[in-house]
């Protein structure tokens, strides 16, 4: 597994930022070709290919991607937490 890319919001908290929908379409391609996953590699490849930014394309504000959020779920609810109220003091 990779280090997971960091997840921003645009304004108004609706859908990805451009920067952070390509860091998580290039980060899911990755992964799923690592897993062998031809589907799930070819859709997060051509998703970054479209956000790759390009000189003289602006990089968009807002991106929506109903599987690209699903699958940022699924990795964020893999994620452990550590409360400090659990942990033992010395």
């Amino acid at each position: 597994m990779n280090k997971l890319p960091y997840i921003e919001r645009a304004y108004g908290g609706v859908g990805l930022t451009g920067e952070c929908a390509y860091l998580w379409a290039c980060f899911l391609a990755n992964e799923a070709d690592m897993s062998d996953d031809y589907i799930k590699y070819d859709k997060f490849k051509s998703m970054a290919e479209q956000l790759e930014p390009k000189k003289g394309k602006p990089v968009p504000a807002t991106v929506h991607y109903p599987a690209l959020e699903d699958e940022i779920k699924k990795y964020s609810n893999k994620r452990e937490y550590i409360s400090l109220a659990n942990c033992a003091q010395e």
